[in-house]
């Protein structure tokens, strides 16, 4: 199948490749390689690229309060964004 190259490097995979590697729009990533003259797509998980004992770490530490932490509920929360947008 022939795809364009556009001016800002972008290219349409066909509808039927999408289809074939059950690709979601805006929801999957993919692993871009070039070797011997060929490009390669590999669709992944974004949980493959980030290590899974980094993960857990994170997780953990965003669930942790800690001095100077504010909690608020979610009608609460988005009043604060919502002002802190406008500035």
């Amino acid at each position: 199948m022939l795809a364009k190259l556009t001016r800002g490097n972008q290219i349409t995979i066909p509808k039927e490749i999408v289809l074939q590697a059950r690709l979601k729009q805006g929801n999957d990533y993919l692993d871009i390689e070039y070797s011997d003259g060929l490009i390669y797509l590999k669709p992944i998980e974004l949980e493959e690229r980030i290590p899974h004992e980094v993960l857990e770490k994170f997780q953990s530490q965003a669930a942790k309060m800690e001095k100077g932490d504010v909690l608020l509920k979610g009608q609460e929360a988005e009043g604060f964004l919502k002002k802190r947008a406008k500035k």
